[in-house]
């Protein structure tokens, strides 16, 4: 699998800055510069989060209120 780190205030990861990020996934990245440009290869997720420095944090659930 291939692995990109984005910036997204509500993202599932956080760093050591406190920024927030969420890791996108896919079997093959096709981007204008070629396959899998500026995605890294990992065996799994939590493997691209360490390689990262990422730690999971996600944000609590934000419950809309029935009307």
């Amino acid at each position: 699998m291939v692995y990109k780190k984005v910036q997204n205030e509500e993202g599932q990861y956080i760093d050591g800055q406190g920024t927030r990020w969420d890791i996108l996934e896919a079997h093959e990245a096709y981007t204008p510069q070629g396959k899998n440009v500026g995605w890294d290869e990992f065996e799994n997720l939590e493997e691209a989060a360490n390689a990262h420095r990422l730690t999971y944090d996600p944000l609590p659930e934000v419950k809309a209120n029935a009307a």
